[in-house]
């Protein structure tokens, strides 16, 4: 196997064997308290920040410093939205699980903001993480920075425990649907090669800018200690966009 095909299934055969591992192991509720009681030994804000990372509002608007330079990428990760999408919404009424909070008893574990206890598996915010950064992985970066991505698309779903509100099965759903939603976008793209359409290009940074846009003015997250990072994210991202369009007019 090379090293293009292992880093195109590995995440998401590694996803599915740890899913069912866990599963059959009856672990769940285990590895979720150890990792529920990470925030001890860094304080909530982290993982407040970590979590936020994995906002549908968020992972959209990193898309728009590279609609200019990348269009084919910033294509494949919306083709690929429309498919976490459907992973998520899909399964969610379908498998219906409680939240650790519906679940366990209150002070049995840290919750960071709010207690969410419906609609478990997946994990959506693993899922937005793992889809954005799996477009990434196999559409743009290389050798070792393939390493760095990885490991932060893990840390933010990982957040999702650490906060209270995810088992670690809906973390490993996500990423595995996070994953196979970012193939499947990549594979779209390269069979309906529209970003040099107007319309397409329009979407490709409309709908990244209209949600950085909306970090900007008040968009809620849950997390208080997250509003300046989310705020950044969308300045940021609009500034980045606004100087593309003026080079691509000049």
């Amino acid at each position: 196997m090379n090293g293009k095909t292992l880093w195109q299934w590995g995440p998401p055969v590694l996803a599915l064997f740890l899913l069912v591992v866990v599963h059959v192991s009856g672990s769940n509720h285990a590895l979720f308290l150890l990792l529920n009681h990470l925030s001890a030994y860094s304080g909530d804000s982290v993982w407040a920040q970590l979590t936020v990372m994995g906002d549908t509002a968020i992972v959209l608007a990193l898309l728009l410093p590279w609609w200019r330079k990348r269009p084919g990428l910033v294509w494949a990760a919306l083709l690929a939205a429309l498919l976490a999408t459907a992973w998520t919404h899909g399964l969610k009424p379908f498998v219906d699980a409680p939240r650790p909070p519906a679940v366990l008893e209150a002070g049995s574990f840290h919750i960071i903001g709010p207690a969410y206890r419906n609609g478990s598996f997946p994990s959506g915010h693993s899922t937005a993480i793992f889809t954005l950064i799996g477009v990434m992985v196999l559409i743009l970066a290389k050798g070792w920075l393939r390493w760095p991505l990885l490991a932060f698309a893990i840390l933010v779903a990982v957040s999702r425990s650490v906060v209270g509100v995810h088992w670690p099965l809906d973390l490993l759903g996500g990423m595995l649907g996070g994953w196979l939603s970012a193939l499947g976008g990549v594979w779209l793209a390269g069979r309906w090669q529209w970003e040099q359409k107007r319309v397409v290009r329009w979407l490709s940074s409309a709908i990244p800018a209209i949600a950085a846009g909306m970090l900007l003015v008040g968009y809620k997250t849950g997390y208080a200690e997250a509003a300046l990072l989310q705020q950044a994210v969308g300045a940021v991202c609009l500034a980045l966009w606004v100087l593309g369009w003026k080079k691509a007019t000049q």
